[in-house]
């Protein structure tokens, strides 16, 4: 098992409780802010290999698995168009500020799906 991902499983295990993804949380900015997070992870592991889970904090372990428990929870409940989840974290994680007042948590999901 990788060295950081002690940290992700923990932060997975925490926010893939079960949940409708409209529940988890009203603010699409956390959303983002997460996804972003876990997007950073991964391109720092492919980077970075051994020092990406030196370079990883708790925190943002957590804000990661928010994301990726949302995104698996959604994936449970509706089909999805594209099945990766780096995929849909990325483009969950490029919305702007501006775009985020006119779009909720489940727009961005459903962007996300490919919908």
């Amino acid at each position: 098992m990788k060295p950081f991902a002690p940290l992700l499983a923990l932060a997975l295990a925490l926010a893939s409780l079960p949940m409708h993804a409209s529940q988890a949380s009203t603010d699409p900015s956390r959303l983002v802010e997460s996804c972003a997070e876990l997007v950073d992870i991964y391109v720092k592991r492919d980077q970075l290999r051994f020092a990406a889970a030196q370079t990883t904090a708790l925190s943002e372990a957590m804000r990661a698995g928010y994301c990726r428990g949302v995104l698996d929870e959604y994936r449970r409940h509706y089909q999805c168009r594209r099945s990766d989840w780096r995929d849909q974290a990325e483009i969950i994680a490029r919305h702007s500020p501006a775009q985020l007042e006119e779009l909720d948590v489940d727009d961005l999901l459903a962007k996300a799906c490919g919908y």
